[in-house]
């Protein structure tokens, strides 16, 4: 069976194929996007990967071996932000996917899904036909969940899945592991929060659901491998279609642009360097689709003559289409950890630091596809302000949103206002917690080594604390017109002064968590904290720890953002670049304003909807014609 991943150094075909579509990126919405579109086999597509094709290695197959990818440049592209002002000026990592499948080939593997509110509010940004009755099907399209045995559904209070909105033939394997994958602490989760009286809601794939739960990892129930885009969405099938060609280790330079007869632009193409050096142009028929991803994205984009004609000229770089929006209203998620001593009678993760423990849990991976590297042992909640009246959240939107001066991006004033709707509805969750079985470092920081290294003696537990909604928006733009160099990555984490209030109350709930059984008999009387040296009961405390903790949760999107132009765009709701006629964006750069909860799902569900975009607009072609 021929394979369409070709070799990186053979890159002769390039000279004889011709491709209908060239997509920018090997990675989630890539490869959604190139399996989707190549189901037609009068369809053909070359995939484009900076990364190399790493499909078989132990660190990608093996769930829990994931966080050994990170700060490597043979699997992440080791972002790192400037320093940022309001964290004490503290560099904040962030690590991406630089390999064929992209960030689900390295992430911690939780399927966390959005808010049926925050889906909506992409429509009332002036996105027609964004809302959550239209991307709810692709969340059932890009997977399949099998359920564990009864037992482990009962130890895990699995009842609330509703089997009717989960995903049955999809290409990512979702499951839950068995028993052997999860720790006393996984169980004790939901039992916790059921004692403070938060009783799970609903189904979180609904959309509307609160409360805390078990939420799926992207294990194949049979092999126990990680399902990521590129193990699933290039399934044995998919690689044997002679239409489909992914080219891995090669770095595109720049989009090639030409001016059309009625005065927009075309995509005539990429030029690229090959993992020899050589530099090829590679023309395309239809349309080049970009896929790198919310940094690299604008970076290309802006490489390529399109951005603020203010920073392209002073890199020498030709303006095409001088559109300031690009690379700004950029997102992120980010949490505060808090890492608590087990009780003596208790082991966790940190286990796996001990060379002959580590050695035995890898056997039982290869041997049984058993033990803890076989899962994803970390779990979830979606809360509200549960300490804030409806009167002290007023007063604190009426503070910081509604007196605030909007001059950062276009739409805040209408994102704003969206926002604050969702953090006025108690249905609405304005917080996620997560408990992971391991300690998390971020003092041993930036480098996520150090935050993931298991650097303290003992043995720990950690909850976290993110902000669902966060206000501050930041950009990513070149810092010189060589493809090779990084972007400047600049969150502006909590320059909105509304986050550090929102997010400290939230953190200072962790404490709460801790204290309450079942989970209160499970850590150590007066034990050891890594996350500060007393109870962090306060808020002044609690925002002290946020500014002193807080690590991104690699969630970057909106750099690309979809919206009017004159609201910040520079995609439309076709995602087509505004200003061209074939240039399109179908990652998470594209996201106008972030959802909630871990994006990886999202991402999934709206590149499923791209490539049905693109496959409606490439029949339509000679009827209608892009709107520019």
């Amino acid at each position: 069976m021929s394979s369409s991943i070709v070799p990186p150094g053979s890159t002769a075909f390039l000279d004889t194929e011709k491709f209908d579509f060239v997509v920018v990126g090997g990675g989630t919405s890539g490869l959604v996007v190139a399996s989707r579109l190549t189901e037609d086999p009068n369809v053909k597509v070359l995939v484009l990967e900076a990364g190399a094709n790493r499909l078989d290695d132990p660190r990608i197959v093996t769930p829990g071996l994931a966080a050994s990818t990170y700060d490597d440049p043979d699997f992440d592209w080791c972002f790192m932000s400037t320093p940022q002002e309001h964290l004490n000026g503290r560099e904040i990592a962030q690590p991406k996917g630089k390999v064929l499948g992209g960030s689900t080939a390295i992430n911690l593997g939780m399927v966390i899904y959005p808010s049926k509110s925050g889906f909506d509010g992409w429509q009332q940004l002036g996105n027609a036909g964004w809302n959550w009755e239209t991307i709810a099907p692709y969340f059932r399209k890009f997977h399949t969940l099998t359920l564990p045995s009864e037992v482990a559904q009962q130890d895990l209070a699995l009842k609330y899945v509703d089997p009717k909105l989960q995903g049955t033939n999809g290409p990512i394997q979702l499951s839950f592991g068995e028993p052997d994958a999860y720790t006393p602490f996984n169980k004790a989760w939901p039992k916790t929060f059921s004692t403070l009286k938060h009783e799970l809601t609903g189904d979180p794939i609904s959309g509307v659901a609160n409360g805390a739960f078990t939420n799926p990892g992207i294990v194949n129930p049979v092999t126990k491998a990680r399902s990521h885009a590129g193990s699933d969405y290039l399934s044995k099938e998919v690689l044997a279609r002679p239409n489909l060609r992914i080219l891995t280790e090669v770095l595109v330079e720049k989009i090639l642009l030409d001016k059309t007869a009625v005065g927009g632009i075309s995509a005539r193409g990429v030029q690229v360097t090959t993992k020899d050096g050589t530099r090829k142009d590679i023309l395309v028929g239809e349309e080049v689709v970009l896929a790198a991803g919310t940094i690299k994205s604008p970076q290309i984009l802006e490489l390529s003559g399109i951005g603020d004609s203010k920073i392209l000229k002073a890199q020498g770089i030709e303006v095409q289409i001088d559109n300031p929006n690009v690379g700004e209203n950029l997102q992120d998620h980010g949490y505060v950890p808090f890492s608590w001593e087990v009780a003596d009678d208790q082991v966790s993760g940190d286990v796996l630091r001990n060379p002959e423990i580590a050695g035995a849990a890898m056997a039982a991976y290869q041997t049984a596809q058993a033990g803890p590297l076989s899962g994803v042992p970390i779990v979830s909640a979606f809360m509200p302000l549960v300490d804030l009246s409806k009167l002290e959240m007023e007063e604190l939107l009426n503070q910081y949103i509604d007196e605030y001066e909007y001059p950062d991006f276009p739409s805040q004033k209408q994102q704003f206002s969206i926002i604050r709707e969702m953090l006025l509805n108690p249905q609405d969750a304005s917080g996620q917690y997560t408990m992971a079985p391991f300690q998390i470092c971020p003092r041993d920081g930036p480098h996520c080594k150090g935050i993931y290294g298991m650097g303290k003696e003992g043995n720990y537990i950690s909850i976290v604390s993110v902000l669902n909604h966060p206000l501050s928006r930041g950009s990513v733009h070149i810092t010189s017109g060589k493809p090779t160099d990084q972007p400047i990555i600049d969150p502006r984490y909590f320059s909105h002064p509304l986050d550090l209030e929102l997010h400290g109350r939230h953190t200072q709930w962790l404490e709460t968590i801790a204290a309450t059984e079942p989970m209160a008999s499970l850590l150590k009387k007066d034990g050891r904290r890594i996350h500060a040296d007393k109870l962090v009961h306060d808020l002044k405390a609690a925002k002290i720890a946020v500014q002193e903790c807080f690590v991104s949760h690699y969630h970057v999107t909106s750099t690309c953002s979809m919206l009017p132009k004159e609201l910040g765009g520079v995609v439309n709701e076709r995602l087509l670049v505004y200003g061209t006629r074939n240039l399109r964006i179908v990652d998470a750069s594209i996201f106008p304003m972030i959802p909630r909860g871990n994006i990886q799902a999202s991402v999934y569900a709206v590149a499923e909807r791209a490539a049905d975009i693109i496959k409606d607009d490439h029949l339509a072609r000679g009827v209608g014609k892009a709107i520019i």
